[in-house]
């Protein structure tokens, strides 16, 4: 890996014409300036691979734009998240992405990275664990295959405003929980912990022995319009904008 950049958080619904135009454009200009273009969860507010559904009335330009990428060589990583799942084949057959449910470990320029969406961190003993685990697993996948994407899709958006609501609250969200475990990872040897989920974009560095140790959230690319860029000269930075790039 060179170059990576890393974003999420859009929320993208099918009504978010302008905004999918915009991070089109943003995307397409990627190529020959990132080699890695890693996507943090929740890119979506409803994705479900659904065999034969490509979403292209829903999100058409985004996918578009990761069509475009994918063939010029930009290597697509997606870590779900809790409004998109089980990516199913348009990103790991037709786009050739790697996709990680959960929590993946890298080794870059001789440093170990810890990526997860983020949404677990904080869940330990909140209803939001509970129902993390009751949206990801086989029997409810198995149900919404065989409601279909027409029928799940009408539900999910309803779903989704009641996940807002009641389940994306200042508790989820306490930066103290997340302090303690990106400082576990540390402790376990990771170099860079990379979030996304909390839509508060930033890189945090900890002196931990001799070593300096980072903390990376993407924040949200739709409202703030945040990303964080790698490259190993310079290491993480947040960036802020989605005109398409012009250099690095």
């Amino acid at each position: 890996m060179r170059h990576c950049l890393f974003l999420g958080d859009a929320h993208i619904t099918p009504d978010d014409r302008e905004f999918q135009k915009r991070l089109a454009a943003f995307l397409v200009s990627l190529p020959e300036r990132f080699d890695h273009l890693f996507v943090m969860g929740d890119l979506f507010e409803f994705w479900f691979g659904f065999t034969g559904y490509s979403y292209e009335e829903e999100y058409g330009p985004v996918l578009q734009a990761f069509r475009a990428i994918a063939s010029a060589g930009v290597r697509i990583v997606y870590f779900e998240g809790n409004h998109d799942f089980s990516m199913g084949p348009v990103f790991t057959k037709e786009l050739g992405a790697q996709v990680f449910p959960d929590a993946h470990a890298f080794n870059v320029d001789g440093k170990r990275w810890f990526l997860t969406h983020g949404d677990l961190v904080a869940a330990e003993g909140l209803r939001y664990g509970t129902y993390r685990r009751l949206i990801r697993n086989p029997v409810t996948y198995a149900l919404i295959r065989a409601l279909g994407p027409k029928r799940t899709l009408k539900m999910a958006w309803k779903l989704g405003a009641m996940s807002h609501r009641v389940y994306h609250t200042p508790e989820a969200y306490d930066a103290r929980r997340y302090t303690t475990f990106v400082k576990r990872k540390f402790a376990a040897g990771f170099d860079a912990v990379i979030m996304g989920h909390t839509h508060r974009a930033g890189v945090i560095t900890y002196h931990v022995g001799d070593k300096k140790r980072q903390y990376v959230n993407c924040g949200d690319v739709k409202k703030a319009e945040t990303y964080v860029i790698y490259n190993p000269e310079s290491g993480f930075a947040v960036k802020k904008g989605l005109e398409p790039l012009t250099d690095l």
